[in-house]
């Protein structure tokens, strides 16, 4: 076995990693050089077009510098880039940014096309950036940088930055019943669907019902369609707005988008309970109309509970309470004071009147007749026909319940009223004695 040699042993290994070295840099060096990618210039003939369009008409709008479209419709910003090659990389466009206006890349993918001019295969990919004009006015949008990549006839690749043109359009309220503080929106074909539950099938105060909306169109965004159930609460119920569900898809060129809002309606009192109806107001921009989607609302019974009971009717409880205690303080005020005085005379009166005592009911009648009017007959009291009339019937023996209460009450009620206050505010005479013997002599001199 030959002497082990250091020397020579370090000698070949420091060949071998030179070697490798060598290698690794001549890779990296082809790889360099077949992965170099040019810009993109003139001789590539790589050609960007802009024009903006609606789903509905794009051929008409195509060829068009400005457009008019309703607010909240949905318009597209197409971008289309032509080449005599093809692609070899993905297509960057900047985020497009315009006051009032939401710009969503709603289609990840492009539409890829080949077209034949003069005997050259023209390679185009279009792409779609969809606008929403959220308000009226004029407006413009900028240019946009795209980045593409495309191949050359060398089989080397070529990158560079294309700008599309600026393309202006104009938006406005398309209906005179809309304003921009009224809730609506623009798009086709919506529909809405609503559902109930409730918590248990006899509801009670305590229970809850939960209302679910779903509402569905095209042409729209999902954060554009309207809130329908607003969040008020009542003294009948409370609500809970749940997390609203958005969707937005696109299929076979077709923008759909759905919203989906639920409220829990928390039932606090017993009785009937009634949801409001709901309308969703929107222009349809295929038709140029304006339409409206109506949900009933509909009504529950909902049963007592002791404590809803208590809940809904406290304030009327307290006052029968308040009223039954000062009844009966009235009442046994009223008692404790007739033990030691005189009944009232209305009353006594109308006692021997249900009594039938007739002598003490004129007794009582000839009483008040002196104490209101100082007259000792009743015939002087008044001089009218049905006042002697029943006076006359009243002395004799055709006396009855009717004619003794109807003497009593015009007899008491004389002294009340307009007249009662301007006697009482008239000054007293000095000497009523002397008046009356004044008056009494007129009168026997005129007979």
């Amino acid at each position: 076995m030959p002497p082990y040699n250091a020397h020579h042993y370090f000698q070949r290994y420091a060949t071998y990693v030179l070697v490798m070295l060598a290698l690794t840099l001549l890779s990296i060096s082809v790889n360099a050089q077949a992965s170099t990618v040019n810009m993109v210039d003139k001789s590539d003939q790589v050609t960007i077009k802009t024009w903006l369009s609606d789903t509905d008409n794009i051929r008409k709008t195509k060829n068009s510098k400005t457009s008019t479209y309703a607010v909240n419709q949905q318009i597209i910003l197409y971008i289309e880039v032509i080449t005599p090659r093809w692609f070899t990389g993905g297509t960057r466009i900047a985020p497009i940014e315009i006051p009032n206006v939401v710009a969503k890349q709603r289609n990840p993918l492009a539409m890829n096309f080949t077209e034949k001019k003069e005997g050259i295969t023209w390679t185009h990919q279009r792409w779609e950036i969809t606008l929403y004009p959220q308000a009226e006015g004029h407006f413009v949008v900028p240019s946009t940088a795209v980045t593409v990549q495309v191949s050359r006839p060398n089989s080397t690749n070529a990158t560079g930055v294309l700008y599309t043109e600026p393309q202006a359009f104009s938006a406005i309220i398309p209906s005179g019943l809309l304003s921009e503080q009224s809730a609506w929106i623009s798009g086709q074909d919506f529909s809405v669907e609503q559902q109930w539950s409730q918590s248990n099938p006899e509801l009670k105060a305590g229970d809850a019902i939960t209302r679910t909306l779903t509402v569905k169109g095209s042409n729209t965004l999902a954060m554009l369609i309207p809130k329908l159930i607003q969040p008020i609460a009542t003294a009948d119920y409370q609500i809970y707005p749940q997390p609203n569900q958005l969707s937005d898809s696109q299929t076979r060129g077709d923008y759909l988008s759905e919203r989906k809002e639920s409220v829990v309606y928390v039932l606090q009192n017993g009785g009937n309970v009634s949801f409001p109806a709901i309308h969703l107001t929107w222009w349809n921009t295929e038709n140029q109309t304006l339409e409206t989607i109506t949900l009933e609302g509909q009504s529950f019974y909902i049963a007592h509970t002791l404590s809803s009971w208590l809940h809904q009717y406290w304030h009327g409880l307290i006052a029968l309470i308040i009223a039954i205690v000062v009844i009966t303080l009235i009442g046994f005020k009223t008692i404790t004071y007739y033990k030691i005085h005189p009944l009232p005379a209305w009353f006594i009166y109308a006692n021997a009147v249900k009594q039938q005592q007739w002598s003490q009911v004129r007794v009582l009648l000839y009483r008040v007749l002196r104490k209101h009017s100082d007259q000792l007959q009743l015939k002087q009291y008044c001089v009218t026909t049905d006042w002697q009339q029943d006076a006359t019937q009243f002395q004799s023996h055709g006396i009855t319940k009717k004619l003794s209460l109807s003497l009593w009450q015009q007899i008491t009620q004389s002294g009340r009223g307009l007249n009662a206050i301007c006697t009482k505010c008239k000054p007293k005479p000095v000497f009523p004695h002397l008046n009356k013997q004044r008056t009494k002599y007129k009168k026997n001199k005129e007979h």
